[in-house]
């Protein structure tokens, strides 16, 4: 008797924990709660952080297809793929595509008619060998001519210039470098100097290029100095009119025709002997445009003796890859059935068709066939639908994949509108219109099991209460038991004496 008072009373505790545990539970899912998020750096139009390159998983036809560089990119700008690499995350020196960085940031903080004053120190620890618009001390010239001068001849004093004019001095300036390259995602560059002259601790990765010029590229200011061939810088206090003409040597026929390649624009080239041969430039073609990046190259002879500057053979060998091998290619259409589920409770009909809510294209190599794609349905329940439904109500997600690659996901509506007759009395045994949309009836069971463990702090407390009671009813089944025995073994006693 003393263990079944003692069980009633662990039965009464339990009861009251059943009282309590859904407070408690509330209070944890409100703690779980993420805290509000702060809302990322907004930059003015024309210099917003770019959408996260796409890494593409498609190789290339040719097996011995190869860049001859340390390192190299070939992006298609639409859909921001990344659709060939090599040692994308090598450190690397950048020499003077170092401008790119240089000229964003005097946009970023300058004004373009502003004059600037070109000082002694902007003209100091320059190399005699680097390039320059010759400029002098003392010269008074606007940020806008400045900026020709940086991106179209590529001179070296004028980063400094516009260094001092935006920060103060040049290592302020680099430390805006350095700090505009982290908010960027930059994470494996580190800037040393404003121009790109060789230092063991000025370096960059592909990777980063790319991040880099891509947010340059999206500014109309920048695609006007980095496109640029040929211009004149108007005559100043201290020089006579200065005719530019452009070191990108594929954007045009004035220095050496040899290498001109008419898709191409822009945007920077760069070269120091640590660096080897740098350019990165742009190619459109149709609805493809590529942007090119290309480091470490080399200077080699030619079969006629002359000099061959592999950065632009190379770039230009990555151009018409990308134009042979690419295509857009539309995998989702917002007219074409995908499947038709069932459909509980629904007036006249058992099922519904769905379809993709957007018309979807996709890059994808010339190589890969229609039968290659195939749609992936996914149902925001794995319960059945039940009418009503609206025409185009969303009821998942459709994902166009080639092989285990994912291309592009739009939701799944349906087709038309589903009336739910009411005369149909929703069954609550299971049996009757059930299952979900795979039609497997296995999956009800699984559904039960992931409410049950949703609602754990109700279920469990219940569990162990019937649990308890089995026990208090075995219990009581054998004490009756032993009772009946005993008192049969008391009245054959009495029998007996």
């Amino acid at each position: 008797m003393k263990k079944l008072r003692f069980l009633t009373l662990l039965l009464c505790l339990l009861l009251l924990l059943q009282c309590v545990m859904p407070v408690f539970a509330t209070e944890a899912t409100e703690a779980a709660e993420p805290a509000e998020q702060t809302t990322e750096v907004q930059y003015p139009t024309g210099l917003e952080t770019p959408p996260e390159l796409i890494e593409y998983s498609f190789p290339p036809a040719d097996d011995d297809f190869y860049i001859r560089a340390k390192a190299t990119a070939l992006i298609e700008l639409n859909s921001h793929t990344i659709v060939y690499a090599q040692e994308l995350d090598r450190q690397l020196y950048p020499a003077s595509l170092t401008k790119i960085m240089t000229c964003m940031l005097a946009l970023e903080h300058g004004n373009l008619d502003d004059i600037l004053t070109v000082s002694e120190t902007a003209l100091q620890n320059l190399s005699e060998y680097g390039s320059t618009a010759g400029l002098m001390e003392g010269e008074q010239i606007s940020l806008r001519e400045l900026l020709y001068c940086i991106m179209v001849s590529s001179a070296n004093e004028g980063c400094n210039v516009v260094a001092e004019y935006v920060a103060g001095s040049t290592d302020a300036f680099v430390a805006l470098m350095n700090e505009k390259a982290e908010a960027l995602g930059m994470h494996g560059t580190h800037y040393a100097n404003t121009h790109g002259l060789h230092n063991s601790e000025h370096y960059t990765t592909v990777r980063d290029l790319a991040v880099l010029a891509i947010w340059a590229w999206q500014n109309p200011q920048f695609r006007e100095f980095a496109t640029t061939t040929v211009h004149t810088v108007p005559a100043t206090n201290k020089s006579d009119e200065r005719t530019l003409k452009t070191t990108n040597y594929l954007t045009s026929t004035d220095t050496y025709g040899r290498y001109y390649y008419e898709k191409a624009r822009g945007v920077k080239t760069g070269f120091t002997t640590p660096a080897g041969g740098c350019l990165i430039s742009t190619a459109s073609d149709g609805d493809l445009s590529f942007m090119s990046i290309v480091c470490g190259c080399e200077q080699l002879i030619d079969d006629d003796g002359k000099d061959l500057d592999m950065r632009f053979v190379e770039t230009k060998k990555l151009f018409e890859y990308g134009f042979e091998t690419f295509h857009y290619v539309q995998v989702l259409t917002d007219t074409a059935m995908l499947g038709q589920p069932v459909v509980l409770y629904a007036k006249g009909r058992k099922n519904v068709v769905v379809h993709a809510k957007d018309n979807a294209t996709v890059l994808l190599p010339r190589y890969c066939e229609p039968e290659d794609i195939s749609m992936q349905l996914r149902y925001d329940s794995e319960a059945p639908l039940e009418a009503p439904l609206a025409e185009g109500q969303r009821v998942g997600t459709v994902t166009a994949m080639y092989g285990t690659i994912p291309l592009v996901t739009s939701d799944l509506v349906t087709m038309t509108k589903v009336e739910r007759d009411d005369q149909i009395v929703p069954a609550d045994d299971g049996s009757g219109e059930s299952g979900n949309q795979g039609g497997n009836p296995g999956k009800s069971g699984e559904s039960l099991l992931s409410e049950l463990l949703r609602y754990w702090y109700l279920t469990v407390p219940l569990l162990l209460m019937l649990a308890l009671l089995v026990i208090l009813l075995i219990v009581r089944a054998i004490n009756v038991h032993r009772e009946k025995k005993a008192r049969r073994a008391r009245q054959r006693r009495r029998r007996n004496g």
